[in-house]
């Protein structure tokens, strides 16, 4: 059944369903990162199945047949290589009518016509020229104008798609058709000046995309398609699925807005043949996507953001989308002076944030967003409207795409880096970490915090991905390198003669060295494995590092296993220095001279108490200081009896009672002495909030 109005959300109400559907022209939002800094729990992306209305079709969740993932190619990049010189077969035969043909020339069988592409060219009606075009060149054919009667017939089936599927945008970075690999012989005619494209339909127009690929407009209709029209069969299936979407408006009695805007895509099905039948709506008025199909709203969400209050919460996701659709087909979306002002605002305080907040939800370095400032600037002044409205609108469907994550113009507005936006609990230690990182002096607690303030909410920024692996790389190399001369040093160690006693029997000394030198492989081997990984398959993109992270995480220990793994080098590093500094241990108090044994004992315990001493202060194995953890202790351990039981006591145990509160008493006010002014006079002192943070780094 259909969903009635009153069960949309609305804003300051909760649904008292699980599901709630979009009606016709309702809000929807994007499902895919694009190219840009920023991605989120999204795996699928391709839309929900939806047929028309007027043949009884119920909401499914069925994917379209053979269907492309609708997300945007996460790289732009392209292999720019020197093109090898022609060979002799593949020069060209242009040459002059009078002059006689070579040899080899005459002996080669003309070919009646050239040979096409895999992409044909098209079968139009032949249109006469108007008075004011001109007469081009172009290449010669021995090939008739079709007529309609020489035209071949087209499969029903083509024309009588059951379901027409609503999508958010359009899979051409997916879809890419190609061409044989095969040579074409074409003979130019005489003073060919002109190269154009075959004969487009008189009410089309045909476009090409700064990118290069070429697209088609109806300017009476407002339809955008990829779809070839120049081939006679297109048209025909485009026709029937305007039909379609024309029947399904009157068959619902829809009022579409004035303006409105059609893409209409012709998807491929390679295996099974015919078309998927993908289109959307867009109202440039409103900056939104529409369609005519009801569907759930929860299959067009993210996976990692379901909790959507109210259809609010989507308007930036859709006006994401809305950018996407004028960045795919510029032609005819000029952009106006407000559309520069926006850009340029959003950019200015981008820049602004950046400089002066560390947790800035920006997700562009500040030196970026300063290119794109100038790049804004020099757009406005470009000839091609073409390219001043693709450039804009890449740049402010990013921003409005980071808007809908962090949730912009709500009261829950995420508005740090590492705010989450979800009242989750968080998710308790396991076991496994809590007894592995005593063991691993901590280090993997320290990665695991790290990587939770880095993945928020299923959302991660290439910003702090990368300079959150950057200093990892660099940490690796240098364990690797320590290791290397601590390897060195055991080898060293154990060719002195006096470290063995000549029996067949290893001594102490002799294995805790053994022991060195196995932990000092270890962290190398490690080092080496983790830099190459994160070095080959490098992860440049938010998507890859979503995906990455993704994958491992535990549906039990979640990051903890990765946070152990990135542990490894360093904690094996410190288990072969202390192993090390064992064995020479072993060999110095191993002597019999009683003066050097307590000389080497009096600079052991003050290596010790120093070594102690930076671990008590640099304690990073959880939230809280070490400081707090022994001021909770000592809480407990001092806290004060009730007064209720005091009264059925007798004298004598009343008086006992009275020494020990007293003792407690004592013990307390001395502990409390260390700890507020002794040793670490600023322990007590709350923490600086980053507004203090930013007052005082401005003073």
């Amino acid at each position: 059944m259909h969903a009635t109005p009153s069960q949309l959300a609305v804003p300051g109400q909760s649904s008292g369903r699980s599901h709630e559907l979009l009606h016709p022209f309702s809000y929807s939002h994007p499902n895919t990162s694009k190219a840009s800094d920023i991605s989120i729990g999204v795996q699928s992306t391709s839309t929900t199945a939806q047929s028309s209305p007027w043949d009884h079709q119920e909401l499914t969740h069925q994917q379209r047949p053979e269907g492309r993932s609708t997300a945007r190619a996460t790289a732009r990049g392209i292999n720019r290589v020197a093109s090898k010189a022609p060979s002799i077969t593949s020069c060209a035969t242009s040459r002059s009518r009078s002059r006689a043909p070579s040899v080899r020339a005459r002996s080669r069988a003309p070919s009646p016509t050239p040979l096409r592409s895999h992409i044909e060219l098209p079968n139009t009606f032949p249109i006469a020229p108007s008075p004011t075009q001109n007469t081009l060149a172009i290449p010669t054919t021995d090939t008739v104008p079709p007529t309609p009667e020489s035209l071949p017939p087209i499969p029903t089936s083509l024309l009588n798609e059951e379901t027409l599927w609503p999508i958010l945008t359009i899979p051409r970075y997916d879809d890419c058709p190609t061409i044989p690999n095969e040579r074409a012989y074409w003979s130019l005619r005489p003073v060919t000046l002109t190269f154009p494209n075959a004969k487009v339909p008189d009410d089309w127009i045909s476009c090409t995309h700064p990118e290069g690929r070429l697209y088609f407009y109806h300017p009476e209709k407002r339809i955008y398609t990829d779809a070839d029209v120049r081939e006679h069969k297109i048209r025909a299936i485009l026709a029937a699925f305007e039909a379609r979407l024309h029947g399904m408006i009157r068959e619902q009695s829809l009022e579409l807005p004035p303006n409105y805007e059609l893409v209409m895509y012709l998807e491929s099905r390679p295996v099974s043949g015919g078309y998927n039948w993908l289109y959307y709506y867009v109202d440039r008025k409103t900056r939104s996507l529409f369609w005519l199909n009801e569907y759930d709203i929860f299959t067009i969400l993210d996976p990692d953001l379901p909790c959507i209050r109210t259809l609010s919460d989507i308007k930036y996701g859709i006006e994401a989308q809305y950018w996407t659709h004028c960045e795919m087909y510029p032609y005819n979306h000029e952009m106006s002076d407000e559309v520069f002002l926006e850009l340029s605002g959003i950019l200015t305080f981008a820049s602004t944030d950046m400089v002066t907040s560390m947790t800035s939800t920006v997700t562009y370095r500040s030196d970026d967003v300063h290119r794109m400032l100038g790049l804004v600037k020099s757009a406005k002044g470009m000839y091609n409207p073409c390219y001043t409205g693709h450039h804009l609108s890449r740049l402010m469907g990013l921003f409005a795409h980071q808007r809908y994550l962090n949730r912009y113009g709500q009261t829950y507005a995420r508005l740090g880096r590492t705010q989450s936006v979800l009242d989750t609990k968080k998710h308790p230690k396991t076991p496994l970490i809590t007894l592995l990182s005593p063991l691993f002096w901590n280090a993997p607690e320290v990665h695991l915090r790290a990587l939770e303030k880095i993945w928020i909410d299923g959302i991660i920024t290439i910003e702090p991905w990368s300079g959150f692996i950057g200093k990892l790389q660099n940490e690796w190399q240098e364990f690797v390198l320590y290791s290397t001369v601590l390897l060195n040093a055991n080898v060293a160690f154990l060719a002195i003669p006096s470290v063995g006693d000549g029996s067949k029997q290893l001594s102490a000394a002799q294995i805790s060295s053994n022991l060195s030198i196995v932990t000092s492989v270890g962290s190398i081997l490690l080092g080496l494995l983790l830099v190459r990984q994160h070095r080959v398959k490098s992860r440049d993109t938010a998507h890859d590092a979503w995906r990455y992270l993704s994958s491992r995480k535990h549906p039990t220990l979640g990051l903890e296993t990765l946070a152990i793994i990135y542990s490894l080098p360093y904690a094996l590093l410190m288990w072969a220095m202390v192993t090390f500094l064992l064995a020479f241990s072993f060999e110095c108090f191993g002597t019999p001279d009683r003066v050097g044994v307590f000389f080497f004992g009096a600079v052991w315990i003050a290596i010790a108490i120093l070594v102690g001493w930076c671990i008590f202060t640099g304690w990073e194995s959880s939230e809280t200081t070490l400081m707090s953890t022994l001021r909770a202790w000592r809480m407990r351990l001092f806290r004060e009896k009730d007064g209720d039981g005091d009264n059925d006591t007798s004298s004598g145990e009343g008086s006992s009672d009275v020494q020990s509160l007293e003792e407690k008493l004592v013990a307390r006010r001395w502990m409390t002495r260390i700890f507020k002014h002794g040793v670490f006079p600023h322990s007590n002192d709350r923490p600086i909030t980053e507004m203090q943070e930013r007052a005082s780094s401005t003073v």
